[in-house]
């Protein structure tokens, strides 16, 4: 038995990789066991937990990634960071059996823990390069509806008005303002 693996509930951004040490033919039965309902299937048990989606794990033969390994196929084919595999790279592309790659949807968002056993074997956990979550924008409020406001224009700077032209403007009023008032007979 080895170490325990934990899986958080709603993990979603990892992939675990294993082993399956048996013979060709023993490791298709392994694979192709299809218990009655309610029954674990032998990989369950053999990840040591009650319950794995196969439709979330893919289990082939390493010799089918022949040209670009396993660390290829985790890197370009899955979408696993090539920095978090290149400490494991030579270790997972010496494998020459089955492989089971088991994706974190396998474990239907459940909090799990894996106690693999022979003919499993832990290769590895590795996290996906792009393991955003998809962000989700909710609108500001339930009775607002999500409308995009007009963009409102941008009000405009005062205008520097150079200090001759004003003081010439001021002159100006004041003379206007005398005029007025001689003509209506203020001043004279």
């Amino acid at each position: 038995m080895t170490n325990p693996l934990y899986v958080p509930a709603n993990e979603f951004e990892k992939v675990r990789v294993f082993a399956l040490d048996l013979p060709a033919a023993k490791a298709e039965a392994f694979i192709d066991d299809r218990p009655a309902n309610g029954q674990q299937t032998r990989l369950a048990q053999a990840l040591g937990t009650l319950h794995v989606d196969t439709d979330h794990v893919e289990v082939f033969p390493a010799s089918d990634l022949k040209g670009i390994g396993l660390s290829g196929y985790l890197v370009e084919g899955i979408g696993i960071s090539a920095d978090d595999i290149a400490p494991d790279a030579n270790m997972l592309d010496d494998e020459d059996g089955y492989v089971i790659v088991v994706h974190s949807a396998a474990f239907g968002g459940e909090e799990t823990r894996l106690t693999p056993e022979r003919p499993v074997r832990h290769l590895g956990t590795y996290r996906l390069a792009q393991a955003e979550p998809p962000e989700i924008t909710f609108p500001n409020s339930i009775d607002e509806p999500s409308v995009a406001s007009p963009q409102e224009p941008e009000p405009l700077a005062p205008s520097r008005v150079p200090r001759s032209l004003a003081l010439v403007g001021l002159l100006a009023a004041a003379v206007l303002l005398l005029v007025l008032a001689y003509a209506f007979g203020g001043l004279g």
